[in-house]
């Protein structure tokens, strides 16, 4: 031990120095040469219970210096502080966790205005369930090839059968190539009789179903139009929905849950929190507090008091484009989703 600080310890008792440490009477750099020193000092002594970084005057100035030996000495008590700073965290067998009562939270990670991108605003009213979708409604000017050819096997016979209930007993008329060929073949060449036998040669039949879709089916055909606009403007919205989650993926893991707890101030109430597992918690908070070291408080994560707004001020913004159009495949499974929905 130098004899300066021979001599300083010898004035003041352990206690004293970590009062004067709380106090902001303590030149550590001076004494102690650093703060790892002076903290792993303290924990020899048993006395780093005695530090307070939230209460201690004018922690701001050593509190990133405390957490970094924290984790490097007493992960247990890392955690247990960032819990107590950061009030949209928590930490579970080591694991951290983001959780929030606002899933719109989340918007803050997003650029705030962009040309051609979703706004901000936009996207925290859609992470918060809130948006105002503006559908699509002129979808497709073609039932029979985005619809019908689209129809799985199962939907397809199902299509079918309706057709053959629909038209039951009714004499339809002979206005394609293939009605014509059916009319022929049932022996009254001015109409066809629609069963079962030959209600896959018409379905199968563009022409003859766009016939059928104009005139006796005019209800079916505004149907299918339907299926279309519903499974298209849904698939629009999965498509920004998962763009959002994608650009969020180097923050958080999947698109999380939704739990519910007890509220922290009424009793006898519950609510619900958004939870979602953190990418590179630590990693990303000790470049935090590293690089914000002296700083004052505005370095502090205290100052910020949520992971959010840190890593929002800390790194570059995420921004995602306004999609031209949903994923057709996507459309398409929506279609034969939806299709016994309404047929």
């Amino acid at each position: 031990m130098p004899l300066f600080l021979y001599l300083y310890v010898m004035e003041y008792s352990w206690d004293d120095i970590v009062e004067k440490f709380n106090n902001n009477d303590l030149d550590v750099e001076k004494y102690f040469n650093d703060y790892q020193t002076f903290f792993s000092i303290l924990k020899k002594r048993g006395l780093m219970s005695e530090v307070d970084p939230k209460n201690a005057t004018n922690s701001q100035y050593w509190q990133n210096e405390y957490l970094l030996w924290l984790y490097e000495n007493d992960k247990e008590k890392y955690y247990k502080w960032i819990q107590e700073l950061l009030n949209d965290v928590v930490i579970e067998n080591g694991n951290a966790y983001l959780e929030v009562a606002d899933r719109g939270e989340l918007s803050k990670l997003f650029c705030k205005n962009s040309r051609n991108d979703i706004s901000r605003d936009t996207i925290e009213s859609i992470l918060s369930g809130e948006h105002d979708w503006e559908r699509y409604y002129d979808t497709t000017d073609d039932v029979y090839r985005d619809v019908i050819e689209e129809l799985t096997p199962e939907n397809d016979k199902r299509l079918c059968e309706y057709i053959v209930d629909t038209l039951k007993g009714q004499q339809v008329l002979g206005l394609s190539d293939e009605l014509e060929l059916i009319a022929s073949e049932q022996g009254h060449p001015d109409y066809v009789e629609v069963n079962m036998e030959n209600v896959k040669r018409i379905v199968d039949d563009e022409e003859s179903m766009n016939e059928l879709l104009d005139n006796q089916l005019q209800d079916l055909k505004s149907e299918l139009y339907s299926i279309h606009s519903s499974a298209y403007n849904d698939a629009y919205e999965s498509k920004i929905w998962d763009e959002i989650f994608d650009e969020l993926k180097i923050y958080i893991i999947g698109s999380g849950t939704w739990i519910t707890k007890s509220h922290p101030y009424k009793k006898n109430t519950e609510i619900q929190y958004f939870k979602v597992p953190l990418v590179d918690f630590e990693s990303n908070i000790n470049d935090y507090l590293i690089n914000n070291k002296g700083y004052g408080q505005s370095g502090t994560l205290e100052y910020h008091g949520s992971y959010i707004d840190i890593m929002a001020e800390d790194r570059d913004c995420l921004s995602i484009r306004v999609p031209d159009y949903p994923d057709s495949r996507v459309v398409d499974k929506n279609i034969n989703l939806y299709f016994k929905d309404y047929i």
